[in-house]
């Protein structure tokens, strides 16, 4: 009997932490995704938390964390986490925000500020990447923590479109690391997340990996 009850408490914790889904609605698109995917520590999240599941947000943009784990499960070459210089194991969970689409004016700008560089700034930095096959732009003169990261150093006088697969991210480093944004549309719904420079080779099916969850949280709205 003390068996059959631990069984069904297990059971009963499983059950409550699959239906806590929180929902969001961005244009025209709603999602239901698990709570936990967006932690926040603030008094107002605190105190609306026992009918968390029961609200919409419509502020046209979410905070969204999705756990190296979950892209793992679609991406078996996925790093799940590394040491970094602080001695931390650093999680690659994807950290990222999702807007509504009819917010972002450009989404091509970044790539854009890169190719045409020269243009825009008197003194640009441009570096082979140490270790991955691509070049990185600094828009200073030498090279600081941020920069563009693309496949090949951008001309002075470019004279054509932006090749599609040019541009691979804005860059930042952390704790001897980086990592570079990325961004996926799906229906109305702008995200923009960071991807561990160890996974940039994955990137395209990284991308893909987020548009199925994105999907199945879209139909998780519709089981509801």
């Amino acid at each position: 009997m003390k068996f059959y009850l631990f069984i069904l408490v297990i059971f009963s914790s499983q059950v409550t932490y699959a239906e806590s889904l929180r929902k969001v609605r961005l244009d025209d698109t709603k999602i239901c995704y698990p709570s936990s995917f967006s932690p926040d520590s603030s008094f107002m999240k605190a105190f609306l938390a026992p009918i968390a599941d029961e609200l919409d947000s419509s502020d046209g943009q979410e905070l969204i964390y999705i756990p190296a784990q979950n892209i793992k499960a679609k991406v078996s070459g996925y790093t799940l986490s590394h040491i970094n210089s602080n001695g931390v194991d650093f999680e690659h969970e994807l950290m990222g925000l999702a807007y509504a689409s009819s917010q972002i004016g450009n989404p091509n700008g970044m790539a854009e500020a890169a190719w045409n560089v020269y243009d825009k700034r008197d003194t640009v930095y441009v570096e082979k990447d140490p270790s991955l096959p691509f070049y990185r732009v600094y828009e200073y003169h030498e090279p600081l923590f941020m920069w563009h990261l693309v496949r090949s150093a951008p001309l002075k006088n470019p004279g054509k479109a932006i090749p599609s697969d040019w541009y691979i991210g804005h860059c930042s480093e952390s704790a001897g690391s980086f990592s570079c944004k990325q961004t996926i549309n799906f229906e109305s719904i702008f995200y923009e997340y960071e991807l561990q420079a160890h996974d940039l080779h994955l990137r395209s099916e990284v991308s893909e990996a987020v548009k199925s969850l994105f999907k199945e949280w879209k139909q998780n709205c519709e089981k509801s």
